[in-house]
């Protein structure tokens, strides 16, 4: 059993969190090992007392006890259906469901710990609430995939802190998963008139709409996927075989698979089938990790549903580039249709610029499309701050400084958790103060709080001061914010030097 490095660090920020919080939350992409995690903390957690992990689906909870289990080093029982667990039992797994239905037999004080699986749509519900209001002694830590940070701010009101969040852009920069280029290609189904159940569309108005779309489609595959190692995700049972069937009149080779019948799963493994194509049969517990194209054409609300669609190409594989996401340009007023920006974006501003990026048909790696769109961003806000310059020389603007540094959690912040909301402190105000920042731009603690720990890791690393990189800037000097504190001297020195003469130079009589 070895540990990808980011692991143990994930691990120990939220076990090291637990000392002083009692709920705290972690963020980490699919495909990251969150249940890997999951269990090296239950596994440090036994000794102190039982661990309940909770899953709010039946098709997780066995995939979550099987890897719990080797992690944790103990045989995980399961409250789910038939299967009953009960006191005297180390490490349980259980559906909120099924928990909140038999909290009678459970003492209060049971468990030490509860971690709470797919944390953005467990902890608030009224069943999560019930389970965790019982066992209210235990500490508590989510794990969730949403970069969101309106997802946060709704998950602040349980959790007190968030200790560690890894990246999809982490994990892609690192190699620990595919690259993801984006191909948007224009599809005519129009999703205005598909209704919504359980905060998500209806399979059967959304097989309704997509279906009359079935052979554009299939030549869309055909035009940008022919030959790659495709997953194909549609609503229903039925469109995904009439799918196969508008593939298959066009010359390409697909299987369908389901629930009832999966013998096309060994097709496609053999590499005797390009495509395969289910109705959510294989959103999650199915690794093929040669995947390398992936359309959805099961539009959703969802982040988690279309995370782990796309997340079934991710995974590395040898003589593997990139994984290809074909991205369906679906007719929709709708905000909360999941796009692919919505994977890395950590706010709505941000996904309409990378959607605007994207919309413009090229293919595009999806940190290209990132960089794109926030360059894009930056430069329409320091035209902006130009127009609105201070011409005050001796303070500094925050938003203008992280602009030039390229800061995007400063530029639009938000504060996630409770405290952050407070107030910028007076410690805080005179250390920035002391600095030369002026405070009409740093909006709460929070803000205030990550501002200053910028400037402190620059002054740590020797670089330039705000106010010697807003006069850097002023004179011309290539690269000021990189800039090291001695070279901003010696630069400025010399520039005020050079003036002072003028000044004499132009005071003395002709």
């Amino acid at each position: 059993m070895t540990f990808r490095p980011y692991q143990p660090r994930f691990v120990d920020a939220m076990l090291g969190a637990l000392v002083e919080f009692d709920r705290v939350l972690g963020v980490a992409p699919t495909g990251s090992g969150k249940t890997v995690m999951a269990g090296e903390m239950a596994r440090r957690c036994l000794p102190f007392g039982p661990v309940l992990f909770l899953a709010d689906a039946q098709e997780l909870v066995k995939q979550a006890a099987d890897k719990l289990g080797i992690w944790a080093g103990t045989i995980p029982q399961v409250e789910m259906a038939e299967s009953e667990a009960g006191p005297g039992d180390r490490l349980v797994v259980a559906t909120t469901q099924s928990m909140a239905r038999r909290l009678e037999k459970w003492p209060a004080d049971y468990f030490s710990l509860v971690i709470v699986d797919e944390a953005h749509r467990n902890t608030l519900g009224t069943q999560a609430q019930k389970v965790l209001g019982h066992f209210a002694s235990a500490q508590v830590a989510g794990i969730t995939a949403t970069p969101f940070r309106s997802d946060k701010q709704q998950l602040a009101t349980f959790y007190q802190t968030i200790p560690c969040e890894i990246s999809l852009v982490e994990l892609i920069k690192e190699g620990y998963l595919a690259r993801i280029v984006i191909q948007s290609v224009p599809v005519r189904v129009d999703l205005s008139g598909v209704r919504t159940r359980s905060g998500d569309y209806r399979e059967e108005d959304l097989g309704d709409a997509i279906e009359p779309h079935l052979a554009e489609c299939a030549e869309i595959l055909a035009e940008h996927a022919r030959g790659r190692r495709t997953v194909v995700f549609l609503p229903l049972i039925e469109t995904s075989k009439r799918f196969v069937e508008a593939c298959r009149e066009i010359g390409l080779r697909a299987v369908h698979v389901d629930g009832e019948d999966r013998t096309e799963l060994e097709t496609f493994r053999r590499r005797e089938a390009d495509i395969i194509c289910n109705a959510s049969l294989l959103t999650t517990g199915w690794d093929q990790p040669d995947v390398d194209c992936v359309m959805v054409l099961r539009p959703t609300k969802s982040l988690v549903l279309y995370s782990q669609m796309v997340g079934r190409g991710t995974r590395i594989y040898p003589g593997k580039d990139h994984l290809l996401v074909l991205d369906p340009l679906f007719l929709s007023d709708s905000m909360d249709l999941i796009r692919p920006a919505r994977l890395i974006a950590q706010t709505p501003q941000q996904a309409r610029s990378m959607e605007e990026v994207l919309a413009r048909g090229e293919q595009m790696d999806l940190l290209e499309v990132e960089a794109v769109a926030a360059a894009e961003r930056k430069r329409a806000l320091a035209e902006k701050l130009a127009e609105q310059a201070q011409r005050n020389m001796r303070v500094v603007d925050a938003i203008e400084f992280a602009v030039g540094l390229g800061e995007e959690t400063l530029l639009d912040y938000e504060p996630t958790m409770g405290w952050e909301r407070e107030p910028v402190s007076p410690k805080q105000a005179a250390a920035l103060e002391r600095m030369g920042f002026s405070l009409q731009r740093v909006t709460c603690k929070g803000h205030a709080n990550k501002l200053l720990d910028l400037l402190f890791k620059r002054r740590d690393l020797g670089l330039a001061t705000p106010k010697q990189v807003k006069w850097l800037v002023k004179f011309g000097y290539p690269d000021p914010y990189a800039a090291t504190f001695a070279e901003a001297s010696d630069f400025l020195d010399r520039q005020f030097n050079r003036r002072s003469r003028y000044e004499a130079m132009a005071e003395e009589p002709a």
